[in-house]
């Protein structure tokens, strides 16, 4: 059987490659067809994102019996807290009201802060500039201001969204804030919110937040003197059952490791919790909660108000105050996706050479002729001529 020619390897290896890069293109289509094909529907969403509604809440403590968390969410065994000062623990049971939780890593963001440095250090505009923003719990109020800690389809939530909102327009941010009501708060909120979230992400948003507050009855746990203003922290919440956990995760731990450098004490951490708070949907998810019920809700929206100043620079948003060139934005879990077709790529091609050549070192050679004879041939280039005649192409 006479071996193919030189010139149709090289098609072989071009085509191959071709697939592959479609094949990429093909798994990770634009976010707007990409929302379009996500079920509206999940058989577990909303069984494990449930609140407290006894009034009670839930305090987790390290293996010292020191406080580390207070959350009306419910909490469970292998959720995963990083704590303000970003030790990373886990639970490891639940007894009651209390939580136990297990040390991992004394710093969860260990090497953050030289990527966040190199984004915000860079000049120039990122493209997309649109940041999507909704609430799943659109009743949830803060009862010193509002009078009360829920006022249905018509929350002070909204209000703490609308100063997070205005914050991202002042930093040069196309803001799509969605007001859909999605009451009762219940089980089946999430599974209600989750249409808002799909049409946003049919807009093609660089980033989607569910804006909420907390239930813990303590005001004080949630107050914050920050940047010489009276606030409440936030909490960023990062569900572990969906396929963008990972690369949430590292989005959310981003945005506590900018925050801490431009406002520290803000981010009161990190929690881990068992569901999938329609995170699913896109792997710059976060869900934010903005202090608690009994906080005043002129101190959440002035820590809405910090947290929206410093996500652009995450983004790589350009501000009219500091213009960004077009930075990697790119989380570990993105590049993930990518590495694995740039080896499909590399193997491929590999198996073709073997296989048309019959042996490594037939491969080996190919591979040598294509970086001289090979390339200039398929390409046409005029040097070819000056090799068989002997002659300058320039004479």
């Amino acid at each position: 059987m006479q071996r193919p020619t030189n010139r149709w390897i090289t098609l072989g290896i071009v085509a191959l490659l071709a697939g592959i890069i479609i094949l990429g293109y093909q798994t990770s289509k634009p976010a707007e067809q990409a929302a379009a094909e996500f079920e509206l529907d999940l058989p577990d969403l909303g069984v494990w994102e449930q609140e407290r509604d006894d009034g009670g809440y839930y305090t987790i403590v390290d293996e010292e019996g020191n406080i580390l968390d207070k959350t009306i969410r419910q909490v469970h065994p292998e959720d995963e807290f990083i704590a303000a000062n970003n030790r990373h623990y886990r639970v490891e049971r639940v007894e009651g009201d209390k939580a136990y939780a297990k040390l991992l890593t004394e710093n969860a963001l260990a090497g953050l802060d030289l990527i966040i440095a190199q984004q915000v250090a860079a000049q120039g505009k990122e493209s997309n500039n649109k940041i999507a923003m909704y609430h799943t719990h659109t009743d949830e109020s803060y009862v010193p201001t509002d009078g009360t800690e829920s006022i249905p389809g018509n929350g002070g939530i909204y209000k703490v969204g609308e100063s997070m909102g205005e914050k991202f327009r002042e930093k040069g941010v196309e803001v799509l804030y969605d007001k859909t009501p999605h009451e009762p708060h219940d089980a089946d909120a999430y599974r209600r919110s989750r249409r808002t979230a799909i049409e946003l992400m049919k807009k093609t948003p660089a980033a989607i937040i569910d804006v909420h507050r907390d239930g813990v009855p303590d005001p004080d746990f949630y107050y914050a003197n920050v940047a010489g203003m009276d606030v409440t922290k936030v909490r960023l919440v990062v569900g572990r059952q969906n396929q963008n956990m990972q690369a949430n995760l590292d989005f959310a731990k981003q945005i506590k490791a900018q925050l801490d450098k431009y406002y520290p004490g803000l981010v009161h951490g990190i929690f881990m919790a068992k569901g999938n708070y329609n995170q699913d949907l896109s792997p710059r998810s976060i869900l934010v909660e903005v202090g608690t019920h009994t906080n005043e809700r002129q101190l959440a929206e002035q820590g809405a108000m910090l947290f929206a100043d410093a996500l652009p620079d995450i983004l790589g948003i350009s501000t009219p105050e500091t213009p960004r060139a077009p930075t990697d934005t790119s989380t570990p879990g993105d590049r993930r996706s990518l590495w694995w077709i740039v080896t499909i790529a590399v193997l491929g091609a590999a198996a073709f050479l073997l296989l048309s050549t019959g042996s490594f070192a037939g491969a080996m050679r190919k591979l040598k002729q294509f970086s001289s004879d090979e390339w200039a041939n398929f390409l046409g280039s005029p040097h070819r001529k000056k090799r068989k005649t002997g002659q300058d192409p320039e004479e």
